[in-house]
């Protein structure tokens, strides 16, 4: 995919579930199960995509931000990064109206995938190798 030429709108998947924390979010992706730490940056990059938005015009937001042209190559891995591990997907959504355009302290973007997903870090009550409570 060459993003320097992809107009496609993208839009988180619905099944994308986002719990805020702190300055970021963790988003989990109910079909891999996997979880996605996002720092504000990336979260404020995923929200535009809620209801849909172009790479032109996640751009565009983050230049009022406070992003520089250097900052381009980081801002496309970051859409890269959620293209690859299908946390967007295409739509024909027209533009959103309510695009997050609030005031933002500029900051590199940043993705991180976890290394287990959930059914691995996740442990059964029932799992008789845990000590009971008493």
């Amino acid at each position: 995919m060459n993003l320097e030429t992809d107009a496609r709108r993208w839009k988180l998947r619905d099944d994308v579930v986002v719990t805020v924390v702190n300055e970021g979010a963790v988003m989990l992706d109910l079909e891999s199960k996997f979880f996605f730490s996002a720092n504000s940056t990336a979260w404020a990059i995923a929200e535009m995509f809620e209801a849909g938005a172009t790479r032109g015009e996640v751009h565009e937001i983050c230049a009022r931000w406070g992003a520089v042209n250097g900052d381009q190559l980081t801002i496309d891995e970051t859409i890269r990064q959620m293209i690859a591990e299908g946390l967007i997907k295409p739509t024909d959504a027209s533009r959103a109206s309510n695009q997050t355009g609030a005031a933002r302290k500029w900051i590199s973007p940043s993705l991180q995938k976890h290394r287990e997903p959930l059914q691995r870090i996740m442990v059964s009550a029932f799992d008789p190798g845990l000590p009971m409570a008493e």
